[in-house]
């Protein structure tokens, strides 16, 4: 559901959620060329210390921002801003559940600026990744 125009701070993002499947991540790297072993092949994920192949930290990155579009509609809006820092890997198998919460709106210039903290867990209740963005909506 689009966020509403009149967004207030405290309000939530609807939580995203993406499997962690070698069929998903195959598609990215299709059209961003990055068919490297450790996101394809679990014996090489393990070999690299991790419990098994992992996503692309671009990937989260993008579901991210698919997580803030949806949100706001971009035949209303705009995602100006994602800032990310990874915690942990995504795991083959296992899900990406992201979320966020507003902490500002100002308006400004003849648009509402909305200011977010968001954050993407797995379904273990690991934090995947923390970081902040900021979404335009007009007044």
């Amino acid at each position: 559901m689009p966020a509403p125009l009149n967004i207030q701070p405290g309000a939530t993002v609807p939580v995203f959620r993406r499997e962690g499947t070698l069929q998903h991540w195959n598609r990215y790297a299709g059209v961003n060329y990055e068919f490297a072993d450790h996101h394809m092949d679990d014996a090489v994920g393990r070999h690299e210390g991790f419990e098994a192949a992992f996503g692309m930290g671009p990937l989260m990155h993008a579901y991210m921002h698919t997580m803030l579009r949806d949100w706001i509609d971009p035949d209303v809006g705009r995602v100006a801003a994602v800032v990310m820092q990874l915690r942990k890997p995504f795991i083959r198998g296992t899900s990406f559940i992201a979320s966020g919460t507003v902490k500002a709106v100002i308006d400004e210039g003849g648009e509402r600026h909305v200011d977010l903290d968001i954050w993407a867990d797995n379904d273990k209740g690991e934090r995947l990744a923390t970081g902040t963005a900021k979404v335009v909506l007009p007044v």
